[in-house]
């Protein structure tokens, strides 16, 4: 878990260009947007015609990712339909992860995602906001510990950390830290029940077979 102190960062904005300079800043933004919006459809598009736990589609959307500049931890991933990245070159995915579809990942700052998190459709992880008194952006990293689920519609604000093991209800808006193995739901989110010593030492459920065929202690994802 966090310190609870929030480090923020100042969004800075590039020098101003002019004549063959400006032309050619601008063509390659463009360019480079185009190619993101073409992995992403490639990416939603897979999530489409396919269940999470197949190994070939998990490993062509990591490959689309990578491809954008994320960093994934292996191939067993599903990310489903109409899930849209912006600034993925500061997503971090561990392994196993499945994002739900209609989801939006802003990750102006660092985003870290756990192994085996699970979410429902509707996932808003959002690093953007502004300084309240003078509205200057601002960005602050989040970052989600292994085994997490979320229900859907979740909305999870810069400069949070949510521990391990952590259940977040449905149309929660997180905006401070969850302690692991917490289950927390609400506006604003708030921890209402410690679930560990009723979890821990379970069998961990997961739409991969790998980790299905895994011995281990961690304790399962609720359905």
């Amino acid at each position: 878990m966090s310190t609870g102190v929030k480090r923020f960062t100042v969004w800075t904005a590039e020098p101003r260009r002019t004549g063959v300079a400006w032309a050619w800043s601008n063509a390659r933004r463009v360019l480079h947007f185009i190619r993101l919006r073409l992995l992403s459809r490639f990416i939603s598009l897979l999530g489409t015609i396919c269940v999470p736990g197949v190994r070939p589609v998990g490993a062509l959307q990591a490959w689309a990712l990578r491809c954008m500049g994320a960093r994934c931890a292996s191939g067993e991933i599903w990310i489903g339909p109409r899930v849209c990245f912006d600034y993925p070159a500061n997503l971090v995915l561990g392994r196993r992860v499945v994002i739900g579809a209609d989801s939006r990942l802003t990750a102006r700052d660092e985003v870290v995602i756990g192994d085996d998190f699970l979410s429902a459709p509707g996932l808003h992880l959002n690093t953007g906001t502004h300084d309240l008194l003078t509205l200057v952006p601002q960005s602050s990293p989040i970052t989600i510990g292994p085994g997490v689920w979320c229900g859907a519609r979740v909305t999870i604000c810069a400069g949070v950390t949510i521990g391990e093991h952590a259940i977040i209800g449905a149309g929660s808006l997180v905006l401070h830290d969850v302690p692991a193995w917490h289950l927390a739901h609400g506006v604003p989110c708030r921890p209402q029940r410690d679930l560990e010593a009723a979890r821990r030492g379970l069998p961990m459920w997961s739409n991969f077979r790998s980790r299905r065929s895994e011995k281990h202690e961690s304790p399962g994802l609720a359905d």
